[in-house]
């Protein structure tokens, strides 16, 4: 419990900070909602002059600028960069920072397993992804029903942000799986937005090509915004490999945590 607490003491300024950040964006955004709805026929004649690979990537070719779950699925994406690379940076850091601070050795020594460590810390991390999520769809929810100019489907609305939530979660069991494999992390950052940019480009090209064997490798695809307007709800395969990666990915953080020769000062 003293380090869930103390965990979370570390690192709740970080966590205001990016979910202010997630809420900004958002906010930018929506404000430019009534002026595109307005002119949407304009909006669609200058995305036809795209080329088609480039509106196929941004996902502009399945999606309504003109309605409130259109736009905001448009936007959605830049949020979901913004909270994977959050949860992603959480997961990376959560453990190593012991060994970049040269103190991992004096935790293990303490009358506590190193499961409950893992278990303490990982508990810290989904504190404030869950605190994030919630105060986000709050706001996401109150600006939506503040521009948009006609009714829209909330069920639907919740859906698309409570996907955000399902990716933080796969970035955070990769993070964490990331920190115990590599040996020596200096700097968490540039790994975190490293690795989300290149599942995010993966997805980008998902998008370009339709292929649904390159869809399965990134994460970005098990919630396609546009898939779960049309439907009303998610893909169930998708939502399998999701979950899987997440517990297989953590279960290897335990066991190799637990097997791993710590440095001491």
């Amino acid at each position: 419990m003293n380090i869930y607490i103390q965990e979370l003491k570390m690192s709740v300024s970080s966590a205001i900070y990016w979910t202010i950040g997630m809420l900004s964006t958002m906010l930018l955004f929506m404000l430019m909602f009534p002026a595109i709805s307005t002119d949407a026929v304009i909006m669609q004649q200058i995305v036809s002059k795209f080329p088609p690979e480039f509106t196929k990537a941004l996902g502009l070719t399945t999606l309504d600028l003109s309605v409130v779950t259109g736009f905001y699925g448009f936007l959605f994406m830049y949020i979901l960069l913004i909270g994977s690379v959050f949860a992603m940076k959480s997961g990376i850091s959560v453990l190593s920072e012991e060994v970049r601070a040269k103190t991992a050795d004096f935790l293990v020594a303490k009358p506590v397993t190193r499961t409950a460590i893992v278990t303490a810390k990982l508990m810290s991390v989904l504190t404030n992804i869950l605190s994030q999520n919630i105060i986000y769809i709050i706001g996401a929810f109150i600006v939506a029903n503040l521009v948009a100019d006609h009714s829209f489907d909330q069920g639907i609305f919740l859906l698309i942000n409570i996907s955000l939530l399902f990716v933080q979660l796969f970035f955070v069991a990769f993070g964490l799986f990331l920190s115990v494999v590599i040996k020596k992390i200096k700097t968490v950052l540039p790994i975190a937005l490293g690795t989300v940019f290149g599942f995010f480009v993966l997805q980008m090209l998902n998008q370009s090509l339709a292929d649904a064997k390159l869809a399965y490798i990134t994460p970005f695809a098990y919630y396609d915004v546009s898939q779960i307007i049309e439907t009303s709800g998610y893909d169930l395969g998708y939502l399998a490999v999701n979950w899987i990666l997440i517990i297989v990915f953590t279960s290897l953080t335990y066991f190799i945590f637990n097997k791993k020769d710590m440095p001491s000062v």
